[in-house]
């Protein structure tokens, strides 16, 4: 433990809010002198058990001719982990989902650390080996540490989506953690050890919840949290299903329909501590509920304030515009998200938020089931989207595939954003029946060619795009400091897999850390704007994303050719405005509210 005792103290602040000395100290000099230091079980004939090996880098990179190269580096970094989520007889339909990876930096080293959800048996002994979720410690960029004991972290069932923020402004990251029968936080205590801290109506036996992201939707300087809800599967009542055909009879997880959907959860914090449920005051449940998988959290008809998109599996997908009294409106139908562009609802999965086609508005990207198509909305402006899957390449090579997991990044940092899909099926037997939909599945890697259009370049990508697997959760980092962004995926019932980015960067970039003051600390719900050359590159700050998974909170900008961000705005969550001009590439810069001058950390 000693290795992770941080000296704290604390300081009021304004709204009662208080930091921990290393996070506040860091304003304080800021905003003195401008300066800062940084502390900083399936047939195995037919589904053969999923695995990733870990290959050279030079070995690979020989052997790849597409834009974007990844190696599994996973074993070879220390990250040691296999998802556990044993299949019933029954299939019955939560053990199927998979669980959520997530990014933060818990002991502000500067380097991110990865938190990897767990699955667990419906019923029955568990194996006594059976490791919980697991915290890594990246420790340099180049060596991983498992630290879930001394960190104090609980063994618990089935965990589902992870987001990562600090909701209690003491500068150190906290995490939401949902699941099968349990949501709760972990709260991080700054000295390596997280405590276990109940929310309203956080047990329910049997409720299955999937997605959280924390945004603070009050703009009251505290991160509040919403978590999707999926269905109330069992215990007592637990529905299974059979589908016959060709003269056999075989189990199958059920579809959505066959389960009681659960409304969705909307915690406002109330800067005590403490949250409470404010879903049936602020209009969440106006409506019937729907099996929720996905959720973000952005601005999207750019009014100031954080609205909601939630993905929902064969029901119309929710766009809860912020009304900005403490209410919401579902307004998916009239802005054109509800369904796709023929009018069908789809199975939506995983869902990512951003400024996609360049045009700086936000859309909305979806992975949806076998048989359907991904989905990309793109923003018109006044809370108007149009459905342009096919026009921009996203629709055909995603129809035979059952997309999950899902990352929006610049993975080459050329100043646009590229797309990462990872698929599997929920049905491991169809083979039995003759439908040719195979369990495990080939992802899906898609290079941005300038806002026009998306090239599928996953056949020389590397290894890993090459092998079928059950891939569920995907999020990225710069988790080895080389200024682009790397990948990590859960897989059901598979070992994790961390991609590391071996391209050859030639393009410039900017990494920026933003530290809220009147704002939620973390400056979750931020937007930039960079003016570079000829163009506005628009990025915005979110913790939770994807499918049950969280990014790093510091962002790696991509700026392509361009050596000097002329102009930087950012739009801070409570809607204060500030303007940096003439910032250098290839560094690394830190940005305090109200503070005057951005820093370059130590």
């Amino acid at each position: 433990m000693m290795g992770f005792v941080l000296e704290l103290r604390s300081m009021a602040r304004t709204r009662s809010r208080h930091f921990s000395a290393r996070a506040l100290g860091g304003v304080l000099a800021c905003c003195l002198i401008s300066g800062c230091s940084n502390t900083a079980s399936r047939d195995q004939a037919a589904f053969p058990e999923p695995h990733s090996a870990a290959v050279p880098a030079a070995t690979v990179i020989e052997e790849q001719t597409g834009p974007l190269r990844f190696v599994d580096v996973a074993e070879i970094v220390g990250i040691h982990f296999h998802h556990h989520s044993p299949l019933t007889e029954q299939r019955h339909l939560h053990l199927f989902m998979g669980s959520g990876i997530g990014w933060l930096d818990f002991d502000r080293n500067g380097f991110p650390d990865l938190y990897c959800c767990q699955g667990a048996a419906l019923q029955g002994e568990e194996p006594k080996d059976r490791r919980g979720d697991t915290l890594f410690m990246n420790r340099s960029g180049t060596a991983f540490t498992d630290v879930t004991r001394r960190s104090n972290l609980p063994n618990v069932g089935y965990s589902m989506g992870v987001a990562a923020a600090d909701y209690n402004n003491d500068g150190f990251a906290d995490l939401c953690v949902s699941g099968y029968g349990e949501n709760y936080l972990l709260l991080n205590y700054g000295d390596g050890c997280f405590t276990r801290v109940p929310l309203p109506s956080g047990q329910r036996p049997g409720r299955l919840s999937a997605s959280c992201t924390w945004a603070d939707f009050d703009d009251d300087g505290n991160l509040d949290l919403f978590i999707t809800n999926y269905a109330q599967l069992g215990p007592d009542d637990y529905p299974t299903c059979e589908h016959a055909a060709a003269g056999v009879t075989i189990p199958i997880s059920c579809h959505p329909a066959n389960f009681k959907a659960v409304h969705d959860l909307l915690y406002r914090n109330t800067g005590r501590g403490d949250f409470e449920d404010v879903s049936v005051k602020a209009g969440i449940v106006a409506d019937e509920p729907r099996a929720g998988l996905g959720v973000v959290a952005a601005d999207l008809d750019s009014d100031g304030d954080t609205d909601f998109y939630v993905a929902n599996d064969t029901t119309p997908n929710h766009l809860w515009e912020n009304q900005g009294d403490g209410q919401f409106l579902d307004r998916a139908s009239d802005a054109g998200t509800a369904r796709n562009r023929f009018g069908a609802t789809e199975a939506g999965m995983g869902l990512v938020v951003g400024d996609i086609i360049g045009n700086g508005r936000m859309d909305l990207f979806v992975t949806n089931y076998y048989g359907e198509s991904n989905t990309l909305y793109r923003n018109e402006g006044n809370l108007l989207f149009t459905d342009i899957t096919d026009e921009i390449g996203l629709g055909a090579p995603s129809r035979a595939r059952l997309g999950f997991g899902t990352s929006l990044a610049d993975f080459d940092n050329d100043g646009w954003l590229d797309l990462l899909v990872a698929n599997g099926h929920v049905q491991d037997r169809l083979w039995e029946i003759g439908r040719d939909e195979p369990f495990a599945q080939l992802p899906l890697l898609f290079h941005h060619d300038r806002g026009s259009r998306f090239q599928n370049v996953s056949d020389g990508a590397g290894d890993y795009f090459r092998t079928p697997r059950v891939a569920r959760s995907t999020a990225v980092a710069d988790f080895d400091g080389d200024h682009d962004l790397d990948v990590a995926i859960n897989c059901l019932n598979g070992p994790s897999v961390l991609l590391q980015n071996e391209f050859d960067v030639r393009e410039h970039w900017l990494q920026v850390e933003l530290i809220g003051v009147e704002s939620n600390r973390s400056g979750i719900g931020a937007e930039l704007r960079l003016e570079v050359g000829n163009r506005t590159i628009v990025r915005c700050l979110q913790a939770g994303c994807g499918y049950l998974s969280c990014d790093d909170a510091t962002l790696l900008i991509g700026l392509g050719p361009f050596a000097e961000v002329r102009r930087l705005t950012v739009a801070w969550p409570n809607g204060r405005q500030e303007v940096w001009n003439s910032l250098s590439a290839d560094r690394r810069w830190r940005f305090v509210e109200g503070c005057g001058e951005p820093v370059v950390p130590l």
